[in-house]
């Protein structure tokens, strides 16, 4: 390939035909419908049981740009903060991004702004490509392909940077004013789709065209917070995500043969989407009511060995921080420290917490919940 790809304008209702993945789009909808449900049910606070989740999204999504950075060193790090590393930092930045995009979406639309304003925290603190103009559309051309390959050699060349307003300009108002007639969950398919084919920045694309995809379901109401992350399902799968994606990237000319091969290749692309949001929901949903048992099981425990009003807060940091220390419970739970101490170790000693035994700066880990996180 060696000429810069010039995508369609959306939308392309006349090229996707439902009927081609109408099951797996019906299967979607009912299981990230039950998914919410059970958030909202869960004796749980949302927030806990969400950052696992959303810690688990952070770590994916920048996995599958390339970091090695595993759940363990993300909890490590919580109670440690001169362990962070370059990889480390980019998920911390992955985080933040989402939280700024959350923030700004109750304020303005998608848009342009709010795009730009996350990839500027994306790329922040000196990490890989934080000298490729943060929050800025880029003015050179890109390309995509294997390390060390150049623009004659690329898989895909994103269109000329003189266009990339034009074509985000089309995509944000097909994000804020569709026209047509086709489900939530399918336009956020070929919405990640344009956004990862226009490729407006020099760095950081895929990591913010998936942030896009909970921020769009939340602001179209389809959940109650960006909480629904689909970065894990697609590392597994990631060669293929590659290649589906540039499946759709073909030229379209008038003759029926060619309309047709674009058209079905959308919808194969539009299929595996559903698929991965059908994994995760699935995943997800047994992961929140894997938690929720642990916590009654962890608090039911705990009462029998520790008569305490407090303990409850305790128990909540435990689930929000499974790698924790005592001053970061001290931070959380107003409770005196010599009182915590003992609590702590009444835990240990009935093996629902474990510690690294350091008389100084100890460590505790609530195994019970690592494991879950780590399956």
């Amino acid at each position: 390939m060696i000429k810069a790809f010039q995508p369609l304008k959306l939308p392309i209702d006349n090229l996707i035909n439902i009927d081609e993945f109408i099951d797996e789009l019906l299967e979607a909808n009912k299981l990230v419908g039950i998914y919410q449900v059970l958030l909202n049910k869960s004796k749980i606070n949302p927030e806990l049981l969400l950052m696992p989740i959303t810690l688990q999204e952070a770590i994916q999504s920048t996995r599958i740009e390339g970091t090695q950075v595993t759940l363990d060193d993300m909890l490590e790090y919580g109670v440690d903060e001169n362990r962070r590393t370059d990889d480390i930092q980019e998920v911390l930045n992955y985080s933040e991004a989402l939280r700024i995009g959350e923030r700004l979406i109750t304020r303005i639309p998608i848009s342009t702004r709010l795009i730009k304003e996350m990839h500027k925290i994306l790329l922040s603190g000196d990490v890989r490509g934080g000298n490729r103009n943060p929050g800025e559309f880029r003015a050179i051309q890109n390309f995509i392909g294997p390390q060390g390959c150049t623009i004659q050699t690329a898989s895909y060349i994103p269109p000329e940077p003189q266009l990339v307003p034009e074509y985000m300009s089309n995509l944000e108002k097909y994000i804020n004013e569709p026209t047509d007639k086709l489900h939530d969950l399918v336009r956020i398919a070929i919405i990640h789709a344009q956004f990862e084919t226009i490729h407006p920045f020099l760095d950081g694309n895929g990591r913010i065209g998936r942030i896009l995809i909970p921020l769009y379901l939340f602001d179209k109401g389809f959940i109650n917070s960006p909480n629904f992350f689909i970065s894990e399902s697609l590392e597994k799968d990631k060669f293929k995500y590659y290649k589906l994606l540039n499946d759709i990237r073909i030229d379209v000319s008038d003759d029926n043969k060619s309309i047709e091969l674009i058209s079905q290749r959308w919808n194969t692309w539009i299929k595996f989407f559903m698929n991965a949001i059908i994994n995760q929901a699935n995943k997800n949903i047994k992961l929140i009511e894997r938690i929720d048992e642990l916590y009654n099981e962890t608090i039911n425990r705990s009462r029998s060995i520790i008569n305490s009003n407090r303990l409850i807060d305790i128990v909540n940091v435990m689930f929000q921080n499974p790698i924790f220390n005592k001053k970061r419970v001290l931070e959380k739970v107003d409770i005196p420290s010599s009182t915590l101490g003992v609590y702590l170790n009444k835990l240990e000693e009935n093996q629902i917490i474990y510690s690294d035994g350091k008389p100084r700066n100890r460590k505790y880990y609530f195994y019970d919940l690592i494991n879950i996180l780590r399956e």
